[in-house]
């Protein structure tokens, strides 16, 4: 079998991969702390015979044992110089056994860092990471490449740019979503899918995570939006240890009778992940050939749509859809106070403005960083960063110039719209790259002026989309605007555009937006003139606009419009904003907070990292206690940030910005609080245990209970027992946390409880991670926390026992 085979099945009916590889290196004496990529030197011949159990099972797709084979997970073990041998012997076992019966998809994992602006790594840093290993995969004659378990949708972007730079093998991504239904970064399974479509992978989809009925609840909520075949590769459940064997809750019956409701669904690749035998594939095989006995015909997917996405949402624009609003407020033209926000650096009422904005129903922001005498790249990269972590609101980078565009599409962590491309030659040059990141773009009929009538717009627009059509971008992915002069200069105008309009709906069949209030410009009450012919222009098939979303008369009319061209069904979105009135819990209605408290809560709430340091100074200086600070407004900001990430209107991005403004803050604030005799709530020695590398999740929680006042010594990663405890005496600590993400290290923390019994001691212990569960903390005697906000409040109430 080749590619092209494989891929074909896949497109029209389903095809099979193969399971994990780790359940089966554990059951061969993988052990904790070992490298399971370094086997393909050391025990080729176990690799080998995995490889064969799950083809002789019936799976046409092997896996390289190459998933942690990256610079930085190897350098963990010290074997970042092998890097070249372990990826090329890896591809050699798996091609041996394959012999034409099986493509070979070469296996790349995330590096265990989180990308800038939640973490450390580059986007640049990223892509060289992934380079390297994808270079020696490629050059060692794998079928495709497989990005796997990734959890940041900026880093696996990263990945797939490499990827394309390198070769032109074909490319299937997945990505992991946690049991509440999103990446851990915050993603939900809609942007992922739209995304990584977006980016021109081959095949898409989603591995690991809890379980293959909760990986079914994903798929349902994204499968309907991408049009290319889409893969599911499943855990076995949740694994429990017992008696220090690593066991799976899923057996193959129960997997297999979830992977035909996959398949039903419109999955097309069928595979498993940790836990999953040969036993799980080789069932739900035959039980999709004995039920579609003459294979399964997938429906495609009709393209009506133009869907964007960022880090934490999506928006839709289409013909059927409801109209879609573009909220032009983060523009800083004739703005003083909102240019000078932004050129200080402080982004205060930059953030206001979209969180008000998304609160007043915009579906896209427009986001325009033309301030006179700036660094516009900067400036607009800074303005990515804290909108994509903000606001689930995809955004429109609105600039002119290319190089802004260009980083922009890098570090954009999703699909974005650009604003705008015309047929001028300058802008022409920029469709590769729009075509390279997946991104849409606003599509002026503009060649060297701009066209009067109707008639020379449509001709054009017919010339700007095939041009397009050349370098491979679709029309679903365009928006054609019809081009809005001023009434008052030239009362014909408007005519002409609601005759363009028509003309783009009816002969071209593509999606329209316009600039709503240059039609008014120069006249008084603008309001008027923008409502009546938006209204018009509604009717004659415009799809978006951009305006001002504070307009709640402008608003109703679009929402008015929705109900009675049936984009809203029954009613219901209608009736939802207009039978009451909703306030929201993250916006208030006043511009500014008026009390130095309310700016400082306020501030934590927001993320807003920027002015925290200047706020603790006036506070300060107006003689503000800093434990007054700390327990009156910082501690109850913080402790909001949780509840709203506990009620899922927060998720990472949001949690982690209003922690490292916490952070900020506290920084200042902890040698004046020591001068004042001030005390921690508790001291937590925290450390991920023996064997294990991996660190984000033990990280976030550190950050957060250090936010509450607690004295966290961090020991850091792959920390032996003795050493842990060791600590613990020294600083007299109230509680040993400990962390670990795989099920082959999780009995170091068994061994820890047993080690300080003999040692006569009773730490408070309490242990997390992703293989870790309640029930096997309860059979240690440990406690047990799911994630950084659970474990502050474990933490609160374990030292006042």
């Amino acid at each position: 079998m080749n590619w092209k085979e494989f891929y074909d099945i896949a497109k029209d009916s389903v095809i099979f991969s193969d399971g994990s590889m780790g359940v089966f290196l554990q059951r061969y004496g993988l052990k904790g702390g070992e490298c399971p990529d370094y086997w393909n030197i050391i025990h080729p011949e176990i690799i080998e015979d995995v490889h064969k159990k799950y083809l002789e099972a019936g799976s046409n797709l092997i896996t390289t044992n190459t998933f942690g084979a990256n610079r930085i997970k190897l350098r963990e073990f010290g074997l970042d110089e092998k890097i070249k041998e372990i990826n090329s012997k890896g591809a050699k076992i798996a091609r041996k056994v394959a012999k034409g019966r099986a493509i070979v998809a070469g296996d790349i994992g995330p590096t265990g860092k989180l990308l800038h602006p939640l973490g450390d790594l580059t986007f640049e840093e990223a892509y060289d990471i992934y380079r390297e290993q994808i270079e020696i995969l490629a050059n060692s004659g794998v079928d495709c490449l497989l990005f796997e378990t990734h959890i940041d949708i900026l880093e696996i972007k990263a990945a797939i740019i490499a990827a394309k730079d390198v070769c032109d093998l074909p490319i299937i991504a997945t990505v992991t979503f946690e049991k509440d239904g999103r990446m851990l970064t915050g993603t939900p399974p809609e942007a992922a899918f739209v995304t990584l479509e977006a980016l021109g992978v081959d095949i898409l989809g989603t591995n690991c995570g809890t379980g293959p009925q909760d990986m079914l609840n994903a798929i349902e909520k994204a499968i309907d939006l991408v049009s290319i075949p889409v893969i599911a590769q499943a855990n076995a459940g949740l694994p429990e240890l017992k008696d220090g064997i690593t066991l799976y809750t899923t057996g193959p019956e129960e997997y297999s009778n979830i992977a035909l409701k996959m398949i039903e669904r419109g999955v097309s690749v069928i595979g498993g992940c940790c836990g999953t035998t040969p036993e799980h594939i080789l069932l739900s095989r035959q039980k999709y050939l004995s039920k579609y006995k003459n294979g399964i015909r997938k429906l495609k997917k009709e393209e009506n749509e133009l869907i964007v996405s960022t880090r934490l949402g999506i928006a839709r624009i289409g013909f059927d859809s409801p109209f879609a609003i573009i909220g032009e407020r983060l523009n800083p033209t004739a703005r003083k106070k909102l240019a000078s926000d932004i050129k200080e650096g402080k982004f205060e009422l930059f953030k206001d403005e979209a969180l008000r904005q998304q609160e007043a129903r915009a579906d896209i922001l427009d986001v325009n960083m033309g301030i006179p005498e700036i660094d516009e790249v900067s400036l607009m990269v800074e303005g990515i960063n804290i909108l994509s972590n903000l606001v689930k609101t995809p955004l429109s980078i609105d600039t002119s110039n290319p190089e802004v565009i260009s980083k922009a599409l890098k570090i954009y962590p999703g699909k974005l719209i650009i604003n705008s491309i015309s047929l001028e030659e300058n802008k022409l040059k920029l469709l590769p790259l729009l075509k390279k990141y997946g991104a849409a773009f606003i599509a002026l009929p503009v060649d060297r002026g701009i066209p009067k009538t109707a008639e020379e717009r449509l001709k054009n627009m017919k010339r700007l989309l095939q041009i397009a059509r050349s370098y491979g971008i679709e029309k679903k992915n365009i928006l054609a605007d019809p081009l809005v002069l001023t009434v008052s200069s030239e009362q014909q105008s408007p005519q002409q555009t609601l005759k363009t309009i028509r003309a783009f709906r009816n002969e071209l069949k593509v999606f329209t937006t316009l600039g709503l209030s240059n039609v008014s410009f120069g006249l008084p009450a603008r309001e008027h003139l923008n409502r009546s012919f938006l209204a018009m222009a509604i009717e004659c098939g415009l799809t978006s606009a951009i305006l001002n979303p504070f307009d709640t008369e402008l608003v109703g009319i679009i929402k008015g419009s929705d109900v009675l061209l049936g984009k809203d069904k029954n009613g219901e979105k209608f009736i939802s904003i207009y039978s009451e009135k909703k306030s929201s819990v993250i916006l208030p209605e006043k511009e500014k907070s008026e009390t130095t408290g309310e700016k400082l809560f306020d501030c934590v709430l927001k993320g807003n990292k920027e002015v925290i340091e200047i706020l603790i100074k006036e506070s300060l200086e107006k003689g503000y206690k800093p434990f007054e600070i700390l327990d009156k407004f910082l501690i109850p900001a913080i402790t909001e940030v949780g509840k709203l990430y506990e009620e899922r209107v927060y998720f990472l991005p949001q949690l982690m910005r209003s922690a490292e403004t916490m952070k900020t803050a506290f920084n200042i604030l902890e040698p004046l609080l020591r001068e004042e005799g001030g005390s921690s709530l508790g001291k937590i020695v925290f450390a991920t245990v023996k064997g294990d590398v991996h660190d984000i999740g033990k990280n976030i929680v550190i950050l957060m209970l250090r936010n509450h006042g607690f004295e966290v010594y961090d020991l850091g990663k792959d920390v032996p027992n003795e050493v842990i405890f060791s600590k613990a005496i020294e600083v007299n600590a109230n509680i040993v946390a400990l962390s670990s993400l795989m099920t082959t290290t999780m009995p170091m923390m068994k061994e820890f409880m047993e080690l300080q019994k003999r040692k006569g001691t009773n730490f408070k212990v309490m242990v997390g991670g992703a293989a870790v569960t309640k029930s096997f903390a309860e059979s240690i005697n440990a406690y047990y926390s799911p994630d950084a906000v659970d474990a502050v409040k474990l933490a609160k109430k374990l030292v006042s026992q």
